[in-house]
Order: structure tokens, then C-alpha cells, then sequence
């Protein structure tokens, strides 16, 4: 059986354990233990504030049933707030808003922003254990030194851009990050020796994670495409378009058409300027915006592009073109 969730929901079930919280380490009050909600699953969150401006989140939990969270907010509340999640996954198996899959072994960013709805469904197969780092924007400038210009530009834009929320593409975690993880995640010390460990554990990772980005970013602008590769690319967005509604992962569209997955993901972004699932993203949703117009049912729609519930295809097209499917499918009545 699968759970879904609106974001109050989730939220509201999660102030109920942050009551509960306790602390892990009685000489750091900042380190907190909070239980998983014992509707949805069994284990916890750990959350250590560290005196750098990072906190560690470290998951570990299982789900009873998968589990599906939507939220819809499509306008900004309060102050501007942008926040960078660093999420190495060592075990557990994710899908998020574009269709993208999560598997062990692989890290991601998020950058959060005032604007703009999720879409994520956590699945019941494995165990969750992933540790997370998160940042403001600013603490994460002054980490670099306020040389974002290292970046690649990609990822400066995700730091600096505030009126949404982005996503990069996942990659994989290397043996130098893997070891830096069991660190983190056991710790040998306590108190004042602990934080001053897990900062420079924080920040190693943080190096292994830009240094992985920039020599990707270099090897990407380099890569020599045989017109045979051009040719196994094309038939890879093929595969995409007639699975719009059941998309195959990555790393099977690959084996499908004959190539490894890092060829797949460089040549894909070479030869069409956008990442495999961002072309299906776009794609799903103009084939949305066309259907809308023939004025088909929202539901028939959100199952046509290959969304679970209309709920998760109505906040992916509200945060593509500004308007929910049912506003723009009567405005094209006019």
C-alpha cells in the first residue's frame, strides 16, 4: 500500500516527533535525536547545528509503505530564504518531481527557494540511511571565500538564483566521499572535539563535492561524439518520448540503446543542451499544454505524461509555466 502526503501533513506529523526530540550527546544540547513519525516508518533523524553555519542531517529509517509528499506553494511567504541541501544517499531509493530516480551511491544538491512546489516519493524497498548537509547560500559563499566564480556555471546559478527551487543532476559518490561519510557517521568523539570534527568533515565533503563538479564540468566540455553515439543519443530520447507515461532510469536507457550512463548523460546534454530528464520534463509538459487544449480530463492528462497523481502533475505544471492546468485549459476557452 502507498501513503500520500500534502506538505502540511508531513509537516504537522513531524512537529508532533520534534516534541519528542531528545538529545544524542549529552554535552552537545545542538545534537538532536528526532524519531520517525511510527505511522509512516521506523528509526530517525539525527540533526547535529554546527558552529559553522552547517547542519548535518543524518537519516536513518525505514519506510512501512512508499511514500509520496506533494506540495503546491507557488508563492513566496516572509523574508527571502535560500538554502543549499548537500544529500549523499547511501541506501534507499528516491523519485523526485521530474521523473528522476535516486539510487545508492549517488549525491545531489537542492537549492530551496522561495518559490515552487515538490514532488517526492520515497520508496519502502531499503532501508534509508543518507547524510545530508545544509547551508544557507551566504555561509556556503564564505566557505568559498566568496568565490563563486570556481564554480561551474551551472551550479553558481543554482547558488545565486532565489525565486525557485532546482535540483542537480545526480552523480556518483566517490571512494574519498564513501569514507568521509562513515566518518560523519561515526564519530568518535564528543562534545566540543565532535563539532570540531564533523566541521572539517562538512567541508571536506563539501571539497570532494566541487572538485567532482568541476572535473565533470571539464570532461563534459571535452567529450568527442562518434556519429554512432549521435546516433544510439537520438535513440535515447526516442525511448524517452514513447515511455513518456513509465520512463526507463538512467542507467537502463543506457544499456537499452549501448552506451555506459556517464557517455548517455554528457552526450545527451551535448547534442540537445539539457540533461536526459530535464528533456523528458519538457517534453511531458508540452505534451501536457497539448492536450490541455483538446480539453481532456486533468486526471487523464497527469497519467498520459506519466505523473502518479494529478496533485504531483498539477504543482510540476504550475512551477513550468506560472498557472495550474485547470486555469490554463479554461483560458485557452476564450
Amino acid at each position: 500500500m502507498a501513503i500520500a502526503l500534502s506538505e502540511a501533513s508531513w509537516d504537522e506529523l513531524w512537529e508532533e516527533s520534534w516534541e519528542r526530540a531528545y538529545c544524542a550527546d549529552s554535552m552537545d544540547e545542538c545534537d538532536q535525536i528526532i524519531e520517525y513519525p511510527q505511522q509512516l516508518g521506523q528509526g530517525y533523524k539525527r540533526n547535529i547545528e554546527l558552529r559553522n553555519g552547517i547542519i548535518l542531517t543524518l537519516h536513518n529509517y525505514r519506510f512501512h509503505d512508499d511514500l509520496t509528499v506533494i506540495s503546491t506553494q507557488s508563492e513566496a511567504t516572509g523574508e527571502p530564504y535560500r538554502e543549499l541541501e548537500f544529500v549523499f544517499n547511501l541506501s534507499s531509493t528516491s523519485r523526485y518531481w521530474q521523473g528522476d530516480y535516486v539510487t545508492s551511491g549517488q549525491h545531489y544538491l537542492v537549492a530551496h527557494g522561495c518559490v515552487g512546489g515538490f514532488y517526492c516519493q520515497e520508496l519502502a524497498k531499503q532501508p534509508k540511511l543518507a547524510v545530508d548537509i545544509h547551508l544557507e547560500s551566504a555561509v556556503f559563499e564564505s566557505i568559498l571565500g566568496n568565490s563563486l566564480d570556481i564554480l561551474p556555471l551551472d551550479l553558481r546559478q543554482m547558488v545565486e538564483s532565489s525565486d525557485r527551487s532546482l535540483m542537480s543532476a545526480f552523480d556518483t559518490i566517490t571512494p574519498a566521499m564513501q569514507l568521509a561519510l562513515e566518518q560523519i557517521l561515526h564519530c568518535p568523539y564528543q562534545g566540543v572535539l565532535k563539532q570540531m570534527y564533523l566541521e572539517s568533515k562538512s567541508v571536506e565533503l563539501l571539497v570532494l563535492y566541487i572538485n567532482q563538479v568541476q572535473s565533470n564540468s571539464r570532461i563534459t566540455s571535452k567529450i568527442r561524439l562518434q556519429s554512432d553515439d549521435v546516433d544510439r543519443i537520438h535513440e535515447a530520447k526516442k525511448i524517452l518520448i514513447q515511455q513518456i507515461d513509465n520512463p526507463p532510469t538512467l542507467l537502463n536507457l543506457a544499456r537499452q540503446v549501448g552506451l555506459n550512463d556517464r557517455k548517455l548523460k554528457q552526450g545527451f546534454r551535448q547534442v540537445f543542451n539539457t540533461t536526459v530528464f530535464g528533456y523528458l520534463h519538457h517534453y511531458r509538459m508540452e505534451k501536457a499544454r497539448q492536450l490541455l487544449l483538446e480539453q481532456r480530463s486533468i486526471s487523464a492528462i497527469a497519467a498520459a505524461v506519466g505523473y502518479a497523481s494529478p496533485t504531483a502533475f498539477n504543482a510540476a505544471f504550475r512551477r513550468k509555466f506560472g498557472t495550474s492546468p485547470k486555469a490554463y485549459q479554461l483560458a485557452s476557452r476564450i
